[in-house]
């Protein structure tokens, strides 16, 4: 947070897209990866492809696992959309002060945050179905299931997401860096001033010579 205390708007709001993307690319990951969760029967399976008996990855054909898996699928997506829109908006920011209203952007990084983590709601389906109705909480969070490497990959994503709101949330307003005329027609505003000082420098001129005749 050290660039933040420090009021560099402009190192915070690339670290703060650095965070994202990397969280978009974790996203991204969790879908295409094929080992989201293993079940009990030893069989790998993830959002939207599974590993078949060659070991290759392979997309389902039709929701096997009811609409908690669909539930999934569209967190899955909307997740790093809503991440790569708020980049954007981040990145307009450069070079304009209206585009962009923090809140509405925190709110797109809010429900990022979300949809990534109902990714997990896959574990309620029937691919982790519990033979038992007496298990522990634990037990039945994940159902007969056990992590994998997709659900590390969108466990990351979350965490990235969530830093990167947390970076938004402290960072300085970022000024535009395309509108320098602005910035330098500041300056411009004392001309008044100046020019109702003439007038008086002349008259004190006139005076002085004046004196001397």
């Amino acid at each position: 947070m050290a660039c933040c205390r420090c009021g560099n708007s402009i190192i915070c709001h690339v670290f703060t897209i650095l965070i994202l993307a990397a969280g978009v690319v974790m996203s991204c990951l969790t879908i295409y990866d094929c080992k989201f969760l293993t079940t009990s029967a030893g069989d790998t399976i993830g959002l939207f492809s599974y590993v078949n008996l060659d070991d290759q990855c392979v997309m389902y054909n039709g929701d096997p696992y009811g609409w908690l898996q669909t539930w999934a699928w569209i967190s899955a997506v909307v997740a790093p959309a809503l991440g790569a829109f708020v980049i954007i908006m981040i990145m307009v920011e450069f070079c304009s002060d209206h585009f962009c209203v923090d809140f509405f952007r925190s709110l797109l990084l809010s429900f990022a945050e979300i949809s990534q983590a109902f990714t997990f709601v896959i574990y309620g389906s029937s691919a982790c179905a519990k033979d038992s109705a007496n298990e522990d909480f634990a037990d039945l969070m994940l159902g007969s299931c056990s992590v994998s490497q997709g659900s590390i990959f969108s466990i990351i994503a979350f965490g990235l997401y969530l830093i990167g709101g947390i970076f938004l949330c402290f960072s300085p307003k970022q000024k535009s860096l395309c509108k320098k005329g602005e910035v330098d027609a500041e300056p411009a505003a004392e001309a008044p001033g100046q020019v109702e000082e003439k007038p008086k420098n002349d008259v004190e001129a006139g005076a002085a010579s004046t004196e001397d005749d």
